[in-house]
């Protein structure tokens, strides 16, 4: 859970969320999480005012995306 790892890196913090996708490219990740209503109200939340994206490709799977936010 992304609190949990937020807490045990000593990460401060009132309000966070995640979003994750699997996709064959960036251009279809991103338009995926904005399809999604719930990803895109993480993306456009005016109280995370952070962001960490990490991206591992997963060979024939495409790419793994995962967006960090918090205030």
């Amino acid at each position: 859970m992304l609190s949990d790892r937020l807490r045990s890196d000593y990460v401060s913090f009132r309000a966070a969320g995640e979003n994750l996708a699997l996709a064959q490219t960036l251009q279809t990740a991103h338009q995926g999480l904005m399809n999604s209503p719930p990803h895109r109200a993480n993306i456009l939340q005016p109280a995370f005012g952070r962001l960490g994206i990490g991206i591992m490709d997963a060979g024939i799977y495409g790419l793994m995306i995962t967006q960090n936010f918090r205030n």
